[in-house]
């Protein structure tokens, strides 16, 4: 399953909690919401949203982005929020989803760290819209959805925290690093990514993950894990470790 298919799937999993619907009248059974159509005006929301910001937008400027009607929109939600949550919602579950496949890995530490810096960057790179409106209008879903998604977020978090556990106790990251603050700078850095990342630009996702893991992981390196390789050993293995099988998602 590729990156379209993933967010399709996911989209319409959050558009359950999101559409609304009234009741039909008896005798006159009607269509629900094409999830087609549906992710297609997710695609337009998320486009104004990342333009004007999400308390600048209005429904009718949606509705104006994909031509209909305003009132037409209210066969897909109840609110704009919906459209938010679609958006964040469905971007938190591919992220998630990916994530898993580096926590399910049977690899080493550093190559396993070396997985979840490149599966993030990439996640982020090849979903920068929606991404970028998670980071910055999380704030604006109500509690029930905010707590939600921060539930998932910390689930995401935890794959990373797990990965720094497993490689002091195997003695190859420094014993006495805070492995909950170095995650939060460590995802902090690779978010930041998203205010200046272009896919236009002059760096490429591999390029970046390549670069992010070289400094994630020799911020929390040992001399013991340094041992035998050496500084530039360890820049060799971090370029030929394995990936996630992300596709195993599927």
């Amino acid at each position: 399953m590729d990156g379209r298919s993933r967010a399709l799937r996911a989209v319409r999993l959050s558009s359950e909690g999101a559409t609304h619907m009234t009741a039909p009248k008896r005798g006159r059974p009607r269509r629900g919401p094409d999830p087609e159509r549906f992710h297609e005006i997710v695609d337009a929301a998320a486009q104004i949203f990342h333009r004007k910001g999400y308390s600048a937008t209005s429904i009718q400027d949606i509705a104006e982005a994909v031509g209909v009607l305003k009132g037409s929109l209210y066969h897909y939600v109840k609110s704009k929020e919906d459209f938010l949550y679609a958006i964040i919602d469905g971007a938190t579950q591919v992220a998630l989803q990916e994530i898993q496949a580096v926590a399910r890995m049977e690899a080493g530490p550093v190559d396993k760290l070396t997985a979840f810096v490149g599966t993030h960057v990439r996640f982020a790179t090849s979903h920068l819209t929606a991404y970028s409106i998670r980071l910055r209008e999380m704030r604006e879903l109500g509690q029930e959805r905010r707590e939600k998604i921060q539930a998932d977020g910390a689930a995401y978090n935890k794959v990373m925290r797990d990965v720094l556990v497993q490689g002091q106790e195997q003695g190859v990251f420094d014993a006495g690093m805070d492995v909950d603050l170095m995650t939060t700078i460590a995802l902090g850095q690779m978010n930041a990514l998203t205010r200046w990342y272009r896919e236009d630009g002059p760096y490429t996702p591999e390029q970046l993950a390549d670069v992010f893991a070289r400094t994630v992981v020799s911020a929390v390196i040992s001399d013991r894990g340094l041992q035998g390789e050496g500084v530039e050993g360890l820049r060799r293995s971090i370029r030929a470790a394995p990936r996630a099988d992300v596709a195993a998602q599927a």
